[in-house]
């Protein structure tokens, strides 16, 4: 039988410290969930921050990894050498100096240095080739030589002119020194220490989220990870990087950076579609639960007693002390009691 109320313990009879424990309960109880909800939410957004963070720069250096391999690089050193430098125009100067060397040693190598880095071709190769097919050739060679070895800085270019020349410049030198297989290499152990850090604060993260919370938190971190990298790619690629600059560098470093954005959005794209994937499934799932819980009737048949006497009879639930006076039969003294009267 549970406690009665306070107010229906006659004066100068005190009540047991039961019934203050009783009030008192569901106050603190409900402080201390609220405190628990406090830290828990807050340690829950800061690790999820976080988790979007990692995940922001894994797959900035899946990006980077993907675009300085031997195919990707091919790709952004080819026009780059063609465009920015003196590789082209110097072997069609020198065409037919080349293919008479060729036509005396057919079988031999031919060695192009005053282009900045050595290159070999057989005779009978240059022999065969146009002005133009040769100069690709150089170029592919040039670009093979500058994966594997590195760029020394030594092909000839043109004196930049203007301060946008002389930063679109610098840009191709930069491009030029970082697309080699040794990058590429060392891009490796970045994305595996990002990507591996991202998982373990993103289990921490669902660690603090609740129910089908999780499912969304996880979209939403997802999201928030690769929202902005591939927004600032996008960006980049259509009104920054623009084809058909003026000048010599900038349409080499334009065409270079579009290459290599092209390459790395695509990570950030299937990130951000997982997240969206995956936050509709958590809120489709949390909208269905809700539902389901909605059409579930709750049992309210069972109430608490309104009144309580102390000492009294014990009050079933759902039923006051007068209802349950009113409910029982008048005994046999009652009913002479009145017929007494008359």
């Amino acid at each position: 039988m549970g406690m009665p109320p306070m107010g229906v313990f006659p004066p100068g009879e005190v009540a047991p410290p039961m019934a203050f424990a009783s009030l008192e309960e569901p106050e603190f109880e409900s402080l201390t969930v609220a405190e628990t909800s406090h830290w828990r939410g807050d340690f829950k957004w800061i690790f999820g921050i976080i988790t979007a963070l990692l995940i922001f720069l894994a797959l900035g250096s899946a990006g980077l990894y993907r675009a300085t391999s031997a195919g990707s690089a091919r790709q952004v050193l080819v026009p780059m050498v063609g465009t920015a430098t003196q590789v082209k125009q110097f072997v069609k100067d020198n065409y037919q100096e080349l293919r008479s060397k060729a036509r005396r040693s057919s079988g031999a190598n031919i060695y192009i240095p005053d282009i900045g880095v050595t290159i070999s071709i057989k005779g009978d190769v240059i022999s065969s080739l146009s002005a133009e097919d040769l100069a690709e050739r150089v170029i592919l060679e040039v670009e093979r030589q500058i994966y594997a070895q590195g760029y020394k800085q030594s092909l000839k270019m043109t004196s930049a002119q203007g301060a946008g020349e002389e930063r679109a410049k610098a840009t191709v030198v930069t491009i030029l020194s970082k697309m080699n297989k040794a990058t590429h290499n060392a891009l490796l152990w970045p994305m595996v220490i990002f990507g591996v850090l991202a998982l373990a604060f993103g289990i921490l993260f669902i660690v603090f989220c609740r129910g089908w919370g999780k499912v969304v938190g996880a979209g939403i971190v997802f999201i928030m990870g690769s929202l902005a990298g591939s927004l600032s790619l996008r960006i980049g690629h259509q009104f920054i990087w623009r084809v058909g600059a003026s000048g010599t560098f900038k349409p080499a470093a334009n065409q270079a950076l579009r290459t290599i954005s092209s390459l790395a959005v695509a990570y950030y794209d299937i990130a951000l579609a997982f997240g969206g994937l995956v936050l509709l499934v958590g809120v489709v799932g949390a909208i269905i639960v809700r539902k389901s819980r909605e059409r579930v009737q709750p049992f309210t048949e069972l109430k608490s007693p309104d009144k309580a006497v102390v000492g009294g009879p014990a009050v079933e639930p759902g039923m006051t002390p007068d209802t349950r006076m009113e409910q029982q039969p008048l005994s046999q003294d009652d009913d002479s009691f009145f017929l007494k009267d008359e």
